[in-house]
């Protein structure tokens, strides 16, 4: 089975809750990148990819100039990813290039479960538990104390087993003060906090010491994500547990976090790393080092992964950001707080087609 033809499709998809923000953002569309893969079987994969609304014309530039080194490649996901990404890594081994190469790599492995006729956690070596617990997720730095108070207790009465929300207000007892309200209404629950890489180390070290007594689950991109050192020593000096990993892009720097002892969750962005390809690599790096997973964004595709993961812990909810919220795809609700994949061949997903052609954006403008 070889590849034929692949075409792209550019849409940028307005948030159905209004514009997002945090101590760093403001985002107000995400963007997809629709590859559907023809093989000269007849057989059609679709695969794509996302950004935060911003760099979707680059990457259709990058596989526009990718597509005729894939033309007549046999479909082997594994082996086209590494030689896309060698043709591609001199603009960056990681970002754009791995965005770029998800919605390909993506389209390779539906195709593949199409094929064979099998789903694809069955592809990826049989799956070691049939649902994936979820949490809720909110862009909530906005929202009042009492808004974000009612966010989590609607996530817990959900029956999703944890919530999380965004940290990074100017004054930090502002923050504290949420997350004190937060555990005056739903007890124990577990909850984890996300600065979006908006502290300086003093910072984080000043809002973790004022965290401690919260009994957070973590704290999410405290710092920079490229600044692996400085993760490290925060580690050294908080019991609040590490998250980071969806500004993370290649296997090698997901390494270093962990051999720095810099993180304890690792939250990889499929898109973001290159697909279920890379995906797969990093999550058997975090099984060596007993790391569990957590994905970021795209819960559809992400938590559908996670079955076939030993070391998977949970998939996000993000609240009006799930590819269902944002009608990408047929809707794919969650069910008591999991998500159960559907028995079906390949990915899964079926792309709401009539709404992303709606939103595409003219490739052919300046």
């Amino acid at each position: 089975m070889k590849i034929e033809s692949i075409d792209l499709q550019l849409s940028r998809i307005p948030l159905p809750k209004g514009p997002w923000g945090d101590q760093i953002h403001k985002v107000t569309h995400i963007e997809i990148i629709l590859a559907d893969i023809k093989t000269d079987t007849g057989l059609v994969g679709t695969g794509f990819s996302h950004t935060s609304g911003v760099g979707g014309r680059m990457m259709i530039a990058a596989l526009e100039e990718l597509i005729p080194e894939l033309i007549g490649r046999e479909v082997n996901p594994r082996a086209i990813w590494h030689d896309a990404w060698q043709y591609l890594r001199d603009n960056g081994p990681g970002g754009t290039t791995t965005l770029a190469l998800a919605a390909i790599d993506i389209a390779l492995w539906d195709l593949l479960g199409l094929h064979f006729g099998v789903p694809l956690a069955t592809l990826l070596g049989g799956k070691v538990r049939d649902r994936v617990k979820l949490y809720g997720s909110g862009i909530n730095l906005n929202l009042s104390a009492e808004e974000v108070v009612e966010q989590v207790k609607s996530w817990k009465a959900a029956g999703f087993f944890a919530g999380k929300v965004k940290v990074g207000k100017p004054d930090l007892e502002e923050d504290v003060y949420r997350l004190a309200k937060i555990r005056e209404a739903v007890g124990q629950y577990p909850l984890m906090v996300d600065a979006n890489q908006g502290w300086t180390y003093a910072e984080a070290v000043r809002a973790v010491t004022r965290f401690r007594d919260l009994n957070l689950y973590w704290v999410e991109e405290p710092l920079r994500v490229d600044d692996v050192v400085s993760h490290a020593r925060l580690r050294a000096r908080t019991t609040i547990p590490i998250g980071l990993g969806e500004n993370v892009y290649t296997l090698q720097q997901f390494n270093q976090y962990l051999v720095e002892d810099a993180c304890d969750f690792i939250q990889a962005d499929l898109g973001r790393v290159g697909g279920i390809t890379p995906y797969m690599d990093i999550a058997a790096l975090g099984r060596a080092y007993n790391a569990p997973m957590a994905p970021h964004f795209i819960v559809e595709l992400s938590a559908n992964v996670l079955t076939a993961v030993p070391n998977a812990l949970c998939g996000e909810m993000t609240d009006g950001g799930t590819m269902t919220e944002l009608g990408i795809i047929l809707p794919q609700p969650p069910q008591n707080g999991f998500f159960v994949p559907r028995d079906v061949p390949g990915n899964g997903l079926e792309y709401n087609r009539e709404w992303l052609t709606q939103h595409a954006v003219n490739l052919e403008e300046a």
